[in-house]
């Protein structure tokens, strides 16, 4: 199954032969509320379902840096595609790094890669049975789900404080018609349930990885997250520069693109933008260079990222609207890619992983790390003494 990974110019090569059909079929898949089967197609066969799977499993492992490229180069063209092969990625690898050698041979029997669809949330249960478990529950946020051949079930363990993820064929999962939702419609991020699913002990994850070097998925949700959305901040600002060239305003003998208002603005955009992508790439690479040997060292860097890739998601948002406005009353319509990327910036801004939680980790770190250095008193300290 082990095969060379591809260099981030190639993957990114491979992103841009796609990247017409992604566009093109954006708002079909906005329509279907899932992402169309071409796109689904075309994603496979570039290998972009197979980033940060193991390579012994058949994947490519990619660094965190390359991971932000492809992730942006993919979501410029359309964010619900980017953001299903962000969830399918993240499972699969969960999947390829935690299952026994026996769930393995089962789940990936087949050339092309399995896709899997799951939620962070431990919202079902599992009841231990001879040689496995019966797992009942009920999710939310399934992206991808329509084209998952697994999920990825957490779970709390019957009469026990335990956690388990295990994986379930897509064959014994109900999936719930109910993603109408104003952006990343594409995504097809639909509820789903299962209800008395025997799963054997085979297809219950490890909580350690047993093969494969991934980082700690929760270390590297934030910056997958930061890439979508930097991906169609880029997409508004190409966009925007595009239609400005050919817009007059009411009344006006001049285009858009010729007012010094709007070259100043363009600039502000583009160096706000060059200014985030700068940040989670740096911050990327210092994960990438710490590594999780130290794991103070790792910790303390994943913070201080997660706390970037939240801004950078509401800087992204903030870019978007921005360039709305400076396209006018004709990037309102269905068929401006403005408005889209706008919604699709705004949905993906509303995720736990990069709310505010995030800043309020990363002050909370900086104030005990200057505690402990310079071996400061707060105010309250101080004024008890």
């Amino acid at each position: 199954m082990t095969q060379a990974s591809p260099d981030c110019e190639t993957l990114l090569a491979r992103v841009e032969e796609i990247s017409s059909l992604l566009d093109q079929t954006a708002a079909q898949s906005e329509q279907l509320r899932r992402l169309c089967p071409q796109a689904v197609e075309a994603l496979h066969e570039k290998g972009l379902f197979r980033l940060w799977v193991p390579v012994e499993c058949g994947g490519y492992n990619v660094d965190l840096a390359t991971q932000v490229d492809v992730m942006i180069a993919v979501a410029r063209a359309d964010m619900s595609a980017c953001w299903t092969m962000m969830i399918g990625n993240s499972i699969i690898s969960i999947m390829a790094s935690g299952l026994p050698d026996e769930g393995l041979a089962e789940v990936f029997s087949q050339a092309q890669l399995p896709v899997a669809a799951g939620s962070l949330k431990a919202l079902g249960e599992a009841s231990a049975v001879d040689a496995g478990y019966v797992v009942n529950g009920h999710w939310r946020f399934g992206s991808g789900i329509q084209h998952a051949s697994y999920i990825v079930a957490n779970c709390r363990v019957a009469d026990s404080r335990q956690n388990l993820s295990l994986a379930i064929p897509i064959t014994e999962v109900t999936i719930h018609d109910d993603w109408y939702v104003a952006g990343l419609s594409g995504s097809g991020s639909n509820s789903y349930s299962v209800s008395d699913v025997f799963v054997p002990h085979s297809r219950v994850l490890s909580s350690k990885p047993l093969r494969g070097n991934m980082v700690d998925p929760m270390s590297r949700l934030p910056i997958e997250h930061a890439s979508v959305s930097l991906g169609g901040a880029r997409r508004a600002i190409d966009e925007v520069t595009l239609q400005a060239v050919s817009k007059y305003r009411l009344g006006d003998s001049l285009t858009v693109a010729s007012k010094q208002s709007f070259q100043t603005e363009l600039g502000r955009l583009q160096a706000e933008w060059e200014s985030l992508y700068a940040g989670v790439k740096q911050g990327a690479n210092e994960m990438a260079r710490i590594g999780q040997g130290d794991q103070v060292a790792f910790k303390n860097a994943a913070i201080k990222l997660r706390a970037v890739c939240a801004h950078a998601a509401e800087r992204s948002l903030a870019i978007g609207g921005k360039a709305l406005r400076q396209a006018g009353a004709a990037a309102v319509a269905n068929d401006n890619v403005l408005q889209r990327i706008f919604r699709d910036l705004t949905v993906s801004a509303q995720h736990a992983m990069i709310g505010d939680v995030a800043y309020e980790d990363s002050g909370k770190a900086q104030l005990e790390m200057r505690h402990h250095n310079l071996g400061l008193q707060s105010s309250g300290e101080r004024k008890l003494e």
